[in-house]
This record gives structure tokens, C-alpha cells and sequence, in this order.
């Protein structure tokens, strides 16, 4: 992939490789920059080992806008797993990584703990995000595809690493918790990249330290983030935390936990770290989709939409669908003798290849109708009268609040040189950060009318002031009120869009051979 003013970064594209002969990941822009000195200045430090180096004030108020953007951005949100999460022990939660910002922000916005975080090193330089991500504890990782194309040189790669993996194994052994993504970078892949070890050495260390302390255990959490269409504004969501990964083997020795102690980071012994990173990988495998293509992930839902419907059932929850693929990918490559033949496969992902490229996915299935698709009503096809009477209703608040940086997230999103799963990244921001930046600008002035209005009324200027006082945060509940009137108004938008795709599909010569492939798939099923 080249940039838009023509720099050639594409993996591979320029023979910068691993030591294991892999093709590293493209640089942005700002990941081409280091800023080794900049780094050095807008990072923070803990003042204490293990205490969090962020601002307390700062993370409770970005924990609730997280919190609300999670809502804004997905049209559904599931969570399941909790229970693995416990308030006496520290924690580090691994995910694969396809879609930026979003990965992490899953993380903090679904369970409760304090997160301290380890990421590209120009998340602290950029402009904006930079200061946020400074101010939340943020630690600075350089990774080799900096390193090899010379953006930072070794030494002060293994520095500034060292330091932050240092900081957040001591972070987590003292009960706060990360959430790391091991493959190094986001992609679009439907299975997970190489993982990295940086990860694995650092949760070593976390128990290295708690088990010198006498601290309860940290634990490692793998986490599945499903998203049906990782790269789409208002997808749905399931969040699935994993049973923490068995490491009560894996230590440094007695004297390197004194060091670790003393403030010296130490590398964990090799072979501890790739007996953690197998069993991160066979954990943390099993929770995402581990297909060859999204092409062959959608054919799994085919699969488990057309059997549950044929069994009288319905898979009518995004977390249904995803454990539903799952038995079904696991029931082929277990080889079991009632597993889906070869040809029943090839006839899924057809289907699959279809409906993807007609914008659509396995939910317009029907096992029970003679074309093998679901019919459509006239309230379908109609949502999107009321959808557009609520997007109406909602525009005049919507448009002083959230219409600029919502327009200027979608520019920069569709022109973003870091692929479709960085595209999502942008709609986060513009969510998260409207009501820092944007929303007190329309407030004061709704405070500065509210209080010339009631001054000219004859009220006393302290008297003013206390009424435009109560308008003030009136204003800021009345944007939030109107954007998700705005949001209902668009899902109902959407769905109207969906079924115009559907009927054009169904007087299709497509639906044909879909009619066909679906009733093959039944044959076979039953």
C-alpha cells in the first residue's frame, strides 16, 4: 500500500522483515515519525513501582465517555466472562486486533478495573490523541518495524521498551490491569498474525513480582472481539473474556525476581515465554474466527443459521452467531462423522461469496421458505420513513453537537492510509472526544442566551446566573438525548437499506443458485 502522497510503506513491500523472515506491518505516517526526545517528555511515569502513572481524574471521566462511545458506536453490545475478572488480582487481557482504537476501548468500556496500556509509540505523539493518551498512563512501545526501517534505532527501542514492560508488569503484580494485543498491530485478516513475545514477558514479570510480593496471582485473560463487520459504524459487538491462561510454572528465577524488584527490567527465561505465547495462541485461537477468509467465516454462519432454523430454532443475537460458527468450525476440524461434508462447504461459501459482496449476511436466510431467503414485509421496506422522521426530530441538536466532528471523522476515516480496520478508529474519537472538545462550545453559548433572557426579564445578575446554571447541563443531556434519537432514526435508516439489498438479491438470477445451494445444504443436514 502506498501513502497518499506516494511513500511506498506496504509490508514487505520495501524487504524489511523479522527474524523470523516475516514481512512487517506498513508504517502510517506518524508511525514513520519517533520523536525519541517528544517521547521521553510526554510520557509519565509512576512516582511508586506498581502505582498507575495516569491521572485518577482524567480516567474517570474518559472511562464513562468510552463507556457512552461503546453505546454510540455498536448497535449491540454483549459481554460475557466476567466472572474471570477479580478485584484482588492484577490482570492482563490479550485480544487479537482488527479494528484500532476500538479494540482497546472494548476493553475499558465492559469491566471495571484500571487500565494502564502499552501501545505505538505515536499514540503519545500525535496531536490531540497524543495528550489524552499521555494523561490515561500510556506507555510507548517501538516496535521492529520502526526499528528496521530505521525509524529509531536499537538502543533506544530496547530502552524505552524495556521501561514500559517494566512499568506495566509492576503495574499489574500491585491489581491494575492492560489490555495487550499481541500480534503487534491491527489488520483485516480473519485469522490471527504471528504473536509477538513482548506480551508474554511481561505478564511473566507481573507474576514474578506478585508472587515475590506475596500478592494474589495476576491473572491472563484472553478476550474474543467479535464484530460482525469490524470496519461498519453501528455493527454489533460481543465481547467474550476467556478463562485466564494456566502460567503458575512460569518464573524467573529467584534471582531475577530480586531484580525485578529492585527496578531492573529482566528478561523472562526463553522458554517460558514461548510455553506462555502457545498456550496464549491455542487460548486466544479459539476465540476469534481462525478462518482462511472472512469468505469462509460467513459460510460457518450459513451453516448454523440454516441447521438452527431447520431444528426450529432462531439465531437472533450476534453472540448466538459467533458461538453457533464456532461449533460448527470446530465440528469439521474435529473430523466428527455428522461434521458438514466437503460439498456442503463449497455450497456455504457460495452463499457466503453472495451475500457478502450484496452487503448482506446469513440472517436473510430462511430454511423454511422455498427460496431459501427471507421475505420481505412492507414495514421493512418502509423504516426508513420513521427512521428519517427521528434523524429530523434529533438534526438540530445533533447538528451543533456532533455533525462536525462526526463529518470530519468520516473524511479522515475514508482517507485514512492505515487500511479498513483503522477506519473505525476515527468514529471512536469523534464520539469520545465530542463532548470534551465540541459540546461546550454550543453550551456556552446556550448558557450565555439563557442568562441574557432571564437578566432581561428584570432577574438580579446573580439570579441569572444561577438559572442559565441549570441550563447549562440541561444542554449536554439534550445533546446526548438527540444523538441517540439520531442513531435509533439511522439503524431504522439502515434497515430499510438492507432490505432494498435483499429484494434486489431475491429478482436476482443469484437467489437462484442460492435457492439451490441452500436446499442442497438441508438435504445433506438432515
Amino acid at each position: 500500500m502506498a501513502s497518499d502522497d506516494g511513500r511506498a510503506f506496504a509490508a514487505g513491500a520495501d524487504g524489511a522483515v523479522d527474524h523470523h523472515g516475516e514481512a512487517l506491518p506498513e508504517l502510517s505516517r506518524s508511525a514513520a515519525v519517533a520523536g525519541i526526545d517528544k517521547l521521553d517528555v510526554v510520557r509519565r511515569r509512576p512516582k511508586n513501582p506498581g502505582e498507575h502513572p495516569g491521572s485518577p481524574l482524567i480516567w474517570g471521566i474518559l472511562s464513562i465517555l468510552f463507556r457512552n462511545a461503546m453505546k454510540m458506536q455498536f448497535r449491540t453490545v454483549e459481554v460475557t466472562g466476567l466472572e474471570h475478572i477479580k478485584d484482588d488480582a492484577g490482570m492482563m487481557t490479550c485480544g487479537w486486533h482488527t479494528n484500532g482504537l476500538c479494540d482497546p476501548l472494548c476493553v475499558v468500556a465492559t469491566q471495571s478495573k484500571r487500565l494502564v496500556f502499552g501501545g505505538r509509540h505515536d499514540m503519545l505523539t500525535r496531536p490531540v490523541i497524543g495528550w489524552f493518551s499521555s494523561r490515561l498512563g500510556a506507555q510507548p512501545v517501538l516496535r521492529q518495524a520502526e526499528i528496521r526501517r530505521g525509524v529509531a534505532s536499537q538502543e533506544d527501542a530496547t530502552r524505552i521498551n524495556s521501561e514500559t514492560m517494566l512499568i506495566i508488569a509492576e503495574c499489574i503484580a500491585h491489581g491494575h490491569a492492560t489490555a495487550l494485543f499481541p500480534e503487534g498491530t491491527s489488520h483485516e485478516d480473519a485469522r490471527m498474525k504471528r504473536l509477538r513475545t513482548g506480551p508474554m514477558r511481561t505478564v511473566i514479570a507481573a507474576h514474578s513480582i506478585s508472587h515475590e510480593k506475596g500478592f494474589s496471582p495476576a491473572r491472563l485473560i484472553p478476550v474474543g472481539l467479535h464484530y460482525r463487520t469490524f470496519w461498519k459504524f453501528r455493527t454489533n459487538l460481543y465481547v467474550e473474556y476467556g478463562e485466564p491462561v494456566p502460567k503458575h510454572d512460569l518464573l524467573h528465577s529467584a534471582v531475577d525476581r530480586q531484580r525485578l524488584l529492585a527496578g531492573e527490567w529482566v528478561e523472562a527465561p526463553a522458554d517460558c515465554v514461548h510455553t506462555l505465547r502457545d498456550r496464549v495462541q491455542v487460548a486466544l485461537s479459539h476465540l476469534t474466527p481462525d478462518a482462511d477468509s472472512w469468505e469462509q467465516y460467513t459460510s460457518w454462519q450459513v451453516l448454523a443459521h440454516l441447521r438452527t432454523q431447520q431444528n426450529g430454532g432462531e439465531l437472533n443475537t450476534w453472540r448466538k452467531e459467533v458461538l453457533a460458527a464456532r461449533t460448527v468450525r470446530d465440528r469439521i476440524r474435529a473430523g466428527e462423522a455428522d461434521a458438514p461434508t466437503t460439498e456442503v462447504q463449497e455450497a456455504a461459501l457460495r452463499i457466503s461469496t453472495t451475500l457478502l459482496k450484496s452487503d448482506l449476511d446469513p440472517r436473510v436466510l430462511d430454511a423454511n421458505s422455498s427460496m431459501g431467503l427471507r421475505k420481505i414485509s412492507l414495514n421493512q421496506r418502509l423504516t426508513w420513513l420513521p427512521g428519517l422522521l427521528l434523524m429530523l426530530v434529533a438534526l438540530p441538536l445533533s447538528a451543533i453537537s456532533t455533525a462536525p466532528q462526526a463529518l470530519l471523522a468520516k473524511y479522515l476515516g475514508d482517507r485514512t492510509d492505515e487500511g479498513l480496520d483503522a477506519r473505525s478508529s476515527y468514529h471512536a474519537l469523534a464520539i469520545i472526544l465530542g463532548p470534551i472538545l465540541v459540546w461546550p462550545i454550543p453550551a456556552t453559548i446556550t448558557y450565555v442566551l439563557a442568562w441574557s433572557y432571564a437578566n432581561s426579564l428584570g432577574y438580579a445578575v446573580i439570579e441569572a446566573t444561577i438559572i442559565a446554571m441549570f441550563v447549562l447541563p440541561l444542554a449536554f443531556i439534550g445533546f446526548n438525548l438527540s444523538n441517540r434519537l439520531f442513531l435509533r432514526g439511522y439503524d431504522l435508516y439502515c434497515d430499510s437499506k438492507s432490505a432494498r439489498r435483499l429484494s434486489k438479491l431475491v429478482s436476482s438470477s443469484k437467489a437462484i443458485a442460492i435457492r439451490d445451494d441452500v436446499h442442497a445444504i438441508l438435504g445433506v443436514l438432515k
